[in-house]
């Protein structure tokens, strides 16, 4: 962990990937990449974002962090509860800018 926190410290800001892909669903997702590579040559912007909402359906969120791809760093999975903290957190957070919203008016 020590090297993970200096990294994220020093060098590398945090990057939460918006979604992964399966590994049985790799070769599926560099088949899309292919034939939406091939629609935009074409200028087929349709099938493009046809393909695109395609390839997504193979996307699954994993809240995780990896400070690095090149280093021989794993992935870092987040704890159930620091996910439900965090949430406790941004609602919260709303409700006091929706009381300091009411007293500017």
């Amino acid at each position: 962990m020590a090297g993970f926190r200096h990294a994220l410290a020093h060098r590398i800001p945090l990057y939460i990937p918006p979604y992964g892909v399966r590994e049985s669903d790799k070769t599926a997702c560099q088949d899309f990449e292919t034939r939406m590579a091939e629609a935009l040559k074409q200028r087929n912007v349709a099938e493009y974002e046809r393909l695109s909402a395609e390839q997504l359906k193979l996307a699954k969120f994993q809240p995780w962090i990896q400070h690095s791809f090149g280093e021989g760093a794993g992935p870092v999975y987040f704890h159930p509860q620091l996910l439900a903290d965090f949430r406790t957190v941004d609602e919260i957070a709303w409700k006091v800018l929706e009381q300091l919203d009411r007293r500017l008016e």
